[in-house]
């Protein structure tokens, strides 16, 4: 498939140091690919691939969170997920809030809102086909077809996990809130939401949801 086999390194890489953010000459982020990128799962062709039908049925049929608290992050131009700057920060907020364990999120989901795979857990993030793909947003926002359809299949998705997962704490930028709403719009039902701003340069909105959401777990 054109997949160059690279070593994995889940959990690595968690300073918070300086980083750059790459574009292209169209302002759009150059996307960087750890451990290679299969040309089946690249533009809208992407949503025939076998791995990705397989991908969806998954999360419909056979999936089940383990904790009633879900933490949304966006999907990356950097892949895996786990490697991009968002993440690296993430990871540690969720090590200072005692939320970590065995290279792993502990008492929280953690899921990315993937353009093509729509849900993403954490723990899946570095496995074949979403350490693999390339569907820039622009893509599905821009195509009447593929938003009808990753919304479609997000609001089934959500609808199914609100039989574990009471509360959603939602931290995306705002071409991801626009199908993240549509679908919501279309689920019969939905966790209890809670939204931050979304930006790379503080967390603070952040640590204090995942707290107070964490404390009323507790009452």
């Amino acid at each position: 498939m054109g997949i160059e086999a690279i070593p994995r390194s889940i959990g690595g890489g968690l300073k918070t140091s300086r980083f750059s953010i790459r574009k292209n000459g169209d302002g759009s982020l150059v996307p960087r690919h750890h451990e290679g990128l299969d040309p089946g799962l690249v533009g809208p062709k992407a949503f025939e691939h076998p791995a990705v039908k397989e991908w969806w049925s998954w999360l419909l049929e056979e999936y089940e969170p383990r904790h009633s608290i879900a933490l949304i992050t966006p999907c990356s131009n950097v892949k895996p997920y786990t490697r991009s700057p968002t993440s690296r920060k993430v990871r540690g907020l969720l090590r200072r809030l005692g939320l970590w364990a065995d290279a792993a999120p502990s008492g929280i989901e953690w899921y990315y809102f993937s353009d093509l795979l729509v849900l993403v857990p954490y723990e899946e993030a570095e496995e074949y086909p979403a350490c693999c793909y390339e569907v820039p947003p622009s893509i599905v926002l821009s195509n009447t077809e593929l938003k009808e359809k990753v919304t479609s299949l997000l609001a089934a998705t959500m609808t199914r996990l609100s039989k574990w997962v009471r509360d959603a704490i939602v931290f995306l930028p705002r071409r991801h809130l626009a199908l993240w709403n549509e679908a919501r719009a279309k689920a019969g039902k939905w966790p209890r939401e809670l939204r931050v701003k979304y930006t790379l340069f503080s967390f603070s909105g952040l640590e204090a949801a995942i707290k107070t959401v964490l404390e009323e777990l507790t009452k």
